[in-house]
């Protein structure tokens, strides 16, 4: 029997793939979207979730970016 499953194919980093992985964790199980760890750079995900991955790196970059004194 064949099981189908709807998702996106993401691919990045491996620190990003560690940052994606760990919010996934964090995550009750009725939220996880993380379907498969394809390999260091490359994860398949619900795509449902889509919106709420980009807002998550989206603002872990805006907090990890270094913006110079005036």
């Amino acid at each position: 029997m064949v099981n189908v499953v709807k998702g996106l194919y993401l691919s990045c980093d491996i620190p990003m793939t560690q940052f994606i992985i760990n919010m996934n964790a964090s995550l009750p199980q009725s939220q996880k979207f993380i379907i498969h760890v394809l390999d260091n750079t490359h994860l398949f995900v619900r795509s449902d979730m889509a919106g709420m991955i980009r807002s998550a790196i989206s603002d872990f970059r805006d907090a990890n970016t270094y913006e110079k004194p005036a």
